[in-house]
């Protein structure tokens, strides 16, 4: 057998400096770790059915939704108890409400007004307005609701003259609590 000293030295020498490469460029790493049980909360803010009958609140979870509301052409219709927010948590929580959307016919509704009172003492706690003016209402922020405490919503509904009873809207509102 003949063996070509030539090239075997060549592939060594092409060896060992594949080899040096590798170990010179190899990253070591460090490891850190983290370890985390994520459980269920529970909502400390939660909705309740108000009292006045006309109004069929479905309330799932976060979420009411209330069905009953109208109003008539040119007056202004109140339901004082259409919904409440209680507070079963050990502390305050401060909240805030937002209209996301006022959609439908717009062009006919005059107002809708939401006051939010405490049900022991029927205080006004805030004054949200939805609609007004041909316009969606701002932000009504920093609501803090004590511990225990419950508070109803007072709808106040105004159509203008021109309204038919084909007319709706449909109101979406976002309390973000703070955490």
């Amino acid at each position: 057998m003949n063996i070509n000293y030539k090239k075997s030295l060549k592939l060594i020498t092409l060896l060992i400096t594949s080899l040096l490469i590798a170990t010179v460029s190899a990253t070591v790493y460090s490891q850190m770790f983290l370890n985390a049980t994520v459980g269920v909360g529970g909502l400390t803010l939660k909705w309740m059915a108000g009292t006045d009958a006309e109004i069929t609140p479905t309330i799932v979870s976060s979420t009411c939704t209330l069905s009953g509301l109208e109003g008539i052409a040119g007056q202004t219709s109140m339901y004082n108890d259409t919904a409440r927010i209680k507070n079963e948590g050990l502390t305050p929580v401060t909240f805030n409400i937002t209209v996301q959307t006022c959609t439908g016919s717009i062009a006919n509704l005059t107002s809708i007004i939401i006051k939010l009172y405490n049900v022991s003492d029927s205080t006004l706690q805030g004054t949200l307005t939805v609609w007004e003016n041909s316009a969606k209402g701002n932000p009504l922020t920093g609501l803090q609701i004590e511990s225990g405490s419950t508070w109803r919503l007072r709808w106040e509904i105004t159509w203008s003259e021109q309204a038919v009873t084909s007319d709706s809207v449909d109101v979406e509102l976002v309390l973000d609590v703070s955490s």
